[in-house]
């Protein structure tokens, strides 16, 4: 069995879990700990309705519910998924103090992560496309690294049947890059990368 990482995971719950929504099971019942607020918001969509979209809907028997995840650590919902997936691999003892946790992200996902960072472990955000401006700030704020794999490749001439392996082989050869600017021992990578190619 694996040991658990006793230190991280009390780090881990007072930094994070306990700020974020989950279940705990106590006494055979299962719960929610710290749910985000859930408020009637009919009155403020009716006037949308009507003053945006000039719907009258005063008389319709409707109500509308917003659940405001705002209020969650980052701002985001997807503090949630990252919360548990954290969670989990740490009480698995799959992730131990000192690790690297890498995450292909587009924004949200990898800034929920940089949480991680007061931790003592260390997060690297791969992004593989134009983010919104301010997600690279918000990233490097959270001492998360950053590997772009953003690339505007063509196929040359005669390669149009070959462009995913090329597409392929450019990735890997960025990824490797970037790895090695980390500090990061290339070679599993190559072993494994010229084993792909045969």
């Amino acid at each position: 069995m694996t040991e658990v990482d006793n230190a991280l995971l009390e780090r881990f719950e007072q930094e994070v879990w306990s700020k974020v929504p989950h279940l705990e099971e106590k006494d055979g019942e299962t719960k929610v700990v710290n749910a985000t607020p859930l408020v009637d918001i009919t009155e403020d969509f009716k006037e949308c309705a009507k003053s945006v979209f000039k719907l009258n809907l005063d008389d319709a028997d409707l109500k509308v519910f917003g659940k405001f995840d705002s209020t969650l650590l980052t701002g985001s919902i997807k503090v949630r998924p990252a919360a548990n997936i954290i969670h989990d691999a740490i009480v698995t003892g799959k992730l131990k103090t000192g690790q690297t946790v890498i995450e292909a992200t587009s924004g949200n996902f990898g800034i929920a992560l940089g949480l991680l960072s007061k931790l003592e472990l260390n997060v690297i955000a791969l992004v593989s496309r134009k983010l919104q401006e301010g997600v690279f700030e918000e990233l490097r704020n959270g001492n998360t690294r950053t590997m772009d794999l953003d690339m505007d490749i063509c196929p040359a001439p005669g390669m149009e049947g070959k462009q995913d392996l090329l597409v392929a082989k450019a990735t890997a050869a960025n990824v490797r890059s970037q790895l090695s600017n980390f500090g990061f021992d290339t070679d599993i990578f190559d072993k494994e990368s010229s084993e792909i190619e045969s």
